[in-house]
Order: structure tokens, then sequence, then C-alpha cells
């Protein structure tokens, strides 16, 4: 696979190029101060020697912090040290002697300086996982790379009323575009109200923080990693983990909805684990530029929209700092080779009403058939919508259409 290498962009490019990709339309750069205190969210003893050990720290840092640019966090044990890097929620204490009883503190760094340290953790080098929800573990192991990744980042989620244990329930995952939050996404989309209607379940997860405070998914090489590693697949599916573990999912019917930065993160999904998903809904997203990247290999059924006047995620493709993206026809076109669609798209003669800023029904549909194992592919072009539509009260429901009728097989 090549990729272009990873360029080093300062927290100033940036926050110029913030106000263009920004999800929802209104966050806004805050004043920097302090950050908040973080929370220690679970304690891992990892085996060096009979008689030392290494301790892994989890923490999670605070909502509260987003308007702080946190470069690192620090975290203590009773005088010996690990810091993480922005973008990263756990370190490693390395070398104590076991049975030590260690007190575990963190604090994060912005610019201007270290904010309060969390609350103290008492803790037995060698014992048990240490939880904040339920102290040292006993029974089955726990796996403790996606139970932390859960723990670092909680995400939201709703259970439709008529939820039973006995009748699996679809899932539905949303994602925030750029500079956006689950909770701001949903508001905008307003899945709950389809998931009460028609008994899915609806999870709305949070990216991370980059060094402008604005949340974000490294979903491909153009959109939008600038800054950080970070990790949003194993993320992803860590949360998927948890749910199915939690509640009775129907794993034949697993869903990803994203807008823009959200959109691109649902490709990067259904792209890497195909055998896993069931379809996907891009709003103003789009895959990764080159088809290799993808590497899927198994179909999936795939809808992207896109406004012809989105004047950030180019409906005709573009660059973001130099990496490009396809055009959502482009999109669109890997998928039909990857689920073997006949070549010919057909178009709906009727349009449908996406848009309520737009008079009229102005979005078409194009749609490939006779796909692999069910699937289809479309793309649903809005005439002169921009990057953040003012969607009519159907679009959910429309969305979820196109998914309730595309199960994996």
């Amino acid at each position: 696979m090549n990729r272009s290498p990873r360029i080093i962009i300062s927290a100033a490019t940036i926050s110029l190029i913030a106000s263009l990709l920004v999800g929802s339309g209104n966050i806004q750069a805050s004043k920097t101060t302090t950050p908040s205190a973080p929370v220690i969210t679970r304690v891992d003893s990892i085996k060096r020697t009979a008689t030392n050990y290494d301790l892994q720290v989890y923490f999670s840092i605070e909502r509260s912090t987003s308007t702080s640019s946190v470069t690192s966090t620090l975290v203590s044990a009773s005088g010996k040290t690990c810091s993480a890097a922005v973008g990263k929620q756990s370190c490693t204490i390395q070398n104590i002697t076991k049975n030590k009883m260690v007190n575990i503190t963190a604090k994060s760094k912005s610019a201007i300086g270290y904010g309060p340290s969390s609350s103290t953790v008492q803790y037995k080098v060698g014992s048990g996982s240490w939880t904040i929800n339920g102290g040292t573990s006993t029974g089955s192991p726990i796996n403790t790379t996606n139970r932390s990744a859960v723990d670092e980042r909680p995400y939201s989620q709703f259970v439709p009323s008529s939820y039973s244990a006995s009748s699996p329930a679809p899932l539905v995952v949303l994602l925030h575009g750029y500079g956006s939050s689950g909770k701001q996404q949903e508001s905008y989309m307003n899945f709950t109200a389809v998931a009460e209607q028609r008994g899915f379940i609806l999870a709305y997860p949070d990216g991370t923080g980059d060094v402008t405070g604005r949340q974000f998914w490294n979903a491909t090489d153009a959109c939008c990693a600038f800054s950080s590693n970070v990790d949003d697949d194993a993320y992803l599916i860590a949360m998927l983990d948890d749910i199915e573990a939690k509640y009775s999912i129907n794993r034949k019917r697993i869903y990803f909805v994203g807008h823009s930065n959200g959109g691109f993160m649902s490709y990067h999904m259904a792209c890497k684990h195909s055998d896993r998903v069931a379809a996907i809904a891009s709003l103003a997203g789009a895959t990764f530029f080159n088809s290799s990247d993808c590497g899927a290999n198994n179909p999936v059924s795939v809808l992207q929209v896109h406004g012809t006047s989105d004047a950030t995620i180019l409906y005709n493709g573009g660059s973001i700092l130099g990496n490009q993206y396809p055009s959502a026809l482009a999109s669109v076109s890997q998928w039909v080779t990857v689920n073997k669609c006949l070549t010919n798209s057909v178009s709906l003669a009727e349009k449908i009403d996406l848009e309520k800023s737009i008079a009229g029904d102005e979005t078409s549909i194009a749609s490939w058939t006779k796909c692999r194992n069910g699937t289809e592919v479309e793309l649903w072009t809005i005439e002169n919508a921009g990057h953040i539509p003012a969607l009519t009260s159907s679009f959910a429901s429309k969305i979820y259409d196109f998914f309730s009728s595309h199960p994996k097989s």
C-alpha cells in the first residue's frame, strides 16, 4: 500500500482550514485555558519479571477541555511518571515492584501550563485490573485494548422502547463531521425519532480533539487527522464489541452513517470491516482516493449523498492540504467494482426532497444494481445544495429505508 508521507502541520495551519471543515457549522475556536483535570479510567499491571511490573494507565479528557489545546498528559505513580502526547489517552509507567501500593494521578497540559490533577487512585501493583466502574477485575480475562478504548471515550446511545433481548435489533452508528460532536450530529440529522419508530439501536460517538480542540475522525489520508495518529478504527470496533456485549444485536444489520469527516470514516469502516458492516451512507464525504487503500474483501451496500454546490468537500473531488479525495461519482464507482454491480447505473424517474430550503424535489437518484450478495450502490445528488444542507424531516427515515433494504447476506 503506497501512502503519502505524513506532513507535520502547525496548529495555526489547522485552525486556518478548520472553518471550512467544521461539520455542524457552528463550532468556533475558543481562547486557550489550562485543561480540566483528566479522569483515570483504568489501570493494568503488565508483568516484566517475577518481582517487577509495568503499569498501563488509561485516562479520559473531560469534554469541557475541548476549548483548551491539550498538548500532553502526565501520569504519576509514587515518584515515577509517563507522558501521553495529544491524541493518546494512556501511557506506561515502567518497572515498579510487585505488591507495592502506589498513588496514581494525572494532569493535562496546554500551551500555557498544566491544569489540576485528577483524583488519586490507590492501586496494588500486580493485582487485577482496576476500572473506574468496578474496582479490581475478577473472573474471565478482559480484553484490555478494547475495554479501555471505550472507557476512555464513552459514546452516546439510544435504545428504542420496543427493544427485547429475544429479538436482535439493528444497529446504526452515526459519525459527526470535523469540529462537531455526536450529540450535535444527532440534533442535525434526528435519527432518534426514527430509531424509536423503526426499532433500531442508535450510537453516536465522539472523535478526539486535535491541537485546536476540534473533534475529528482519522479516516483517510485526506480527512481529517492533520496532527494525530489516533486509531479511530480500533475505537469504533471496540464500541461495536461493547454494544454487542450489552444488547442483542442483529449482526446482519450493522450500519454506519456520517456527515463530512464522518462520511469519510463511514467509508473507512466499510473498507476495513466489510465482513461486519452491512451498509453505509455518507453525506458530503468521500472514500479513499486510491482504491487499493480501501482493500474491501466483501460487498457492502453504499449510499453517497452530496450537494453539487458543496464548497468544502467538492462534489467533483478535490484535495485537503495536498491529499486528494475522489468525487462523489468516483467514490461510489469504487464500490460498484467491489460489489461487482452492473457498470451502468439506472436513474430513477422521480426525484426526492432532501433540502427544505430548495423548492421542489431537487435530489436525483442513480442506482447500480445486480450486485453481489444482494447489495446495491446509490448516488443521491442534491442539486445546488452546499456542504451542510437544510435537511428535511424525512432525511433520516429515507437513509434508514436504504439500510433496512440491505442487510448482510
